[in-house]
């Protein structure tokens, strides 16, 4: 080796071990900033838990800093102090509101991992704290109702039932992740939500490391719940039975930044709201409904026997079976057996009103039997409607399933055959009247539903002279708007008594033995309906509708004027096709109308309460037996 690179190896062993003194002594003296103090997290979410961060420190000797937050890219988000002074060795505190500004415009800022910085300008530096960082979290957690079962039963797909068959309680299994739960039962429905009861929760599982938090005032630090349970017995709080009616568990846990979370989640009342989708989340739903009845949407053939489900939970019921028209009862009995089945004793074609008592409660739902012979004109029943108004939870998420809902709402898919705990909308006002005239009358006739006939069972239109539509047939299938319009393009004829029906679109999955089907889908109202005729909307009429043209004989035995009816639904619009008779009032609103379809024709009231009147009105019965005349030829 040469001298020269002899004296430089010296130097270089002489500046490593001075370079390691240094550093060891740089190690040993105190650090600038010191003894960072903060919680590790925050939530400024507004609720008045944890919603600050309180940040101290102190530093080795006295001198003005600036203290900001920055993000993990190392941005400032927010400065909290502009060349503060701050005393050697005294603990400075500062305070951070989670927003990025002070202004009306500043905004609180993203979920995330933040650090403090201290600037010293009079050191002409700047310390980002490594060794200590803060977290805001808004976003709630996310607990859920895995299902609500009673004690030991196998879970569904629907929802929890009570009053259960032994008077028990159900119990709900929650998946908390969180601390501090706590669960109540809601109801959803009938009427606005409002909180009936609140359970407590038994923790069967949690953490067994990590962060440990209380999970009552004064009670002792635990590790995160993860899984627990609620009971409820179908009492509210105040030791009552809770009234019928949907009801949903919501369970709610804090996170380790005291965020509340709850599942379902909360709206802007706090009650349970749905996701985007429709639905809430989980499987909290609970229905309280000491009887109900499943009733066939299609009908029998005459000779077989009517069959019924009975949930009576159980117990005992009481039934009686009335054929709609004729007084008293055609048979009744009593019995504990879920399967109910009882024969019509007529070769005609009827509607029929079962009666079932179980519970303190009383549960009506219609049903139907054909005429043993074919006959020339079908009735039809809206049962599409009947489910598809019928408030009943389907999925077990705690809200009912209705037809009312978004077209791609999961909340507007209703299971086309359902229980009924009552007789369905519209019924004793729109249907019953209209079988009762024809039963008054000695009227002969088929009988099925929409459903049945946009299922493909039942009576088919082939062959038929005329369809009567009894009722708001609120939604028609696409393939049975078709099939109608075809059937009057052909030659039939179709009354429909109601006219605010067949205007809005609904879809029938294939149907399985179980659920016959799903109705999805359903379409906005429209103005036109499924024969072209456009309607819309409701007025008030300028005096009884008159006669105007009657090409047809539609208002033979009328004498002309239709008194009693201040509302009614005029006809706007043909799309071409012509007035064959018509009844208007004096501002020349078309009420009531035969309308010539092709080779057939479409005869409309107008009116929706046409059908209750068809026992007291004379004019209106009078224009009903003509219809059924059209309808038979």
């Amino acid at each position: 080796m040469t001298r020269a690179a002899r004296l430089l190896f010296g130097l270089l062993v002489v500046a490593t071990v001075g370079s390691f003194f240094l550093a060891q002594r740089l190690k040993n003296q105190p650090a600038v900033v010191q003894s960072v103090r903060g919680s590790a997290y925050f939530s400024p979410d507004g609720d008045g838990r944890r919603d600050r961060l309180k940040v101290s420190f102190r530093v080795k000797r006295s001198q003005p800093v600036t203290v900001e937050m920055v993000d993990q890219a190392g941005e400032t988000v927010r400065t909290l102090a502009k060349d503060e002074p701050v005393t050697q060795y005294q603990r400075a505190t500062f305070v951070w509101d989670g927003k990025d500004g002070t202004g009306p415009e500043a905004r609180v800022v993203d979920d995330g991992v933040y650090r403090l910085k201290v600037v010293l300008p009079d050191e002409g530096r700047s310390i980002v704290v490594r060794s200590r960082s803060f977290s805001v979290r808004t976003a709630p957690p996310r607990p859920r109702v895995l299902r609500v079962a009673a004690p030991g039963a196998v879970p569904k797909s629907g929802p929890a039932i009570l009053p259960t068959a032994d008077g028990g309680a159900v119990r709900a299994t929650l998946r908390l992740r969180g601390w501090e739960p706590t669960a109540r039962v809601v109801r959803t429905a009938p009427g606005p939500a409002q909180t009936v009861r609140s359970l407590p929760v038994k923790v069967t599982r949690r953490d067994t490391d990590g962060t440990q938090l209380t999970d009552r005032k004064g009670g002792p630090k635990e590790y995160r719940a993860i899984e627990g349970t609620a009971d409820w017995d179908g009492r509210l709080d105040d030791g009552s039975d809770a009234p019928p009616g949907t009801y949903v568990v919501q369970v709610c846990v804090r996170d380790v930044a005291g965020v509340l979370g709850c599942g379902p989640r909360r709206g802007a009342n706090g009650l349970p709201a749905p996701e985007e989708n429709g639905r809430m989340r989980g499987r909290g739903g609970i229905t309280v409904r000491p009887v109900g009845v499943q009733a066939n949407p299609a009908p029998v053939t005459a000779g077989h026997r009517l069959t019924f489900f009975v949930d009576a939970r159980g117990k005992r019921y009481e039934w009686a079976l009335r054929r709609v028209g004729t007084p008293g009862v055609l048979d009744r009995g009593t019995s504990t057996n879920p399967v109910l089945k009882t024969e019509t004793k007529s070769d005609r074609g009827a509607l029929y009103r079962l009666t079932v008592r179980a519970n303190g409660r009383r549960v009506d739902v219609p049903a139907m039997s054909n005429d043993a012979r074919e006959q020339p004109v079908l009735v039809v029943v809206p049962a599409i409607a009947w489910q598809g108004l019928n408030p009943l939870d389907d999925d077990g998420d705690g809200l009912v399933n209705v037809l009312t809902g978004g077209e791609t709402s999961r909340a507007s898919r209703v299971k086309a055959r359902r229980v009924l705990a009552a007789i369905p909308r519209g019924f004793d006002t729109d249907v019953q009247p209209v079988l009762e005239w024809l039963a008054r009358h000695r009227k002969r006739f088929e009988i099925t539903s929409d459903l049945a006939l946009a299922a493909g069972t039942g009576p088919k239109l082939e062959g038929r002279r005329g369809v009567l539509l009894a009722g708001e047939h609120r939604w028609i299938t696409a393939g049975l708007g078709d099939d109608l319009r075809a059937f009057v393009r052909g030659g039939g004829s179709v009354a429909a008594l109601d006219p605010t029906g067949l205007r809005r679109a609904v879809t029938l999955s294939q149907a399985s033995r179980e659920d016959g089907g799903v109705l999805r889908a359903p379409g906005p109202f429209v103005a036109e309906n499924a024969f072209g005729l456009v309607s819309r909307g409701a007025v008030r009429l300028d005096g009884p509708p008159q006669i105007d043209t009657d090409d047809i004989g539609l208002f033979d035995g009328t004498d002309g004027r239709f008194e009693g009816y201040p509302v009614a639904w005029p006809l706007d619009d043909t799309g071409g096709a012509r007035v064959v008779a018509r009844a208007v009032d004096t501002k020349d609103h078309v009420v009531i109308a035969a309308v010539k379809v092709g080779d057939g024709f479409v005869i409309r009231t107008g009116l929706p309460t046409f059908a209750s009147r068809l026992a007291d009105d004379s004019d209106t019965s009078e224009l009903m037996d003509s219809t059924w005349r059209r309808l038979s030829r």
